[in-house]
């Protein structure tokens, strides 16, 4: 990389840091470091890496048709992308997986992409279950009879819809 471009990134970089940090009184966030119970990290850790692993399977699960791959040889992947969505923006992460997949397994990038496409589909669908599952618990201002009822019908109307969709994925050849 050409020099201008390095210190160019780390002017960027400092800016922001700067913006994110400028409120913080350093001195309360070091005594919060040295005050933080660590043990916590070892069941948390664990868990994301369960998380993580259970996305691979569900990867695997949509790429089967494509080409099978173990799951020990997709899961750096994942873990890959992943880091990629953390590192660069616009979850670039995404693209980087199915770039990697295509090096590593010669898996089409457009193929593979699609089924991170269905991915996103699908976990935003999954947010929405949890949404409209909270949703009739909320509080409504004005605690308005006729709006609890507009709710709940949404809510109910919302997880037949789900229940219909579900149902025809799960059955490709109707």
């Amino acid at each position: 990389m050409k020099r201008w471009q390095f210190w160019l990134g780390m002017a960027i970089s400092a800016i922001f840091l700067w913006l994110a940090l400028r409120g913080l009184k350093l001195t309360e966030v070091w005594q919060d470091i040295r005050s933080a119970n660590y043990l916590w990290l070892i069941p948390s850790v664990a868990v994301y890496f369960v998380a993580v692993w259970a996305r691979t399977w569900r990867w695997d699960y949509m790429l089967r048709p494509l080409k099978h791959v173990p799951l020990r040889r997709l899961f750096p992947v994942v873990v890959i992308g992943y880091m990629g969505n953390n590192v660069y923006p616009f979850r670039a992460g995404e693209l980087l997986r199915s770039y990697v997949l295509r090096r590593r397994e010669n898996v089409s990038i457009s193929a593979s992409l699609a089924t991170v496409i269905v991915e996103r589909v699908f976990d935003g669908l999954v947010m929405l279950v949890f949404v409209f599952a909270a949703l009739p618990f909320a509080p409504i201002p004005g605690d308005n009879a006729h709006i609890r009822a507009i709710v709940i019908f949404a809510s109910i109307a919302f997880f037949a819809a789900m229940v219909i969709f579900f149902a025809l994925a799960a059955m490709p050849e109707r």
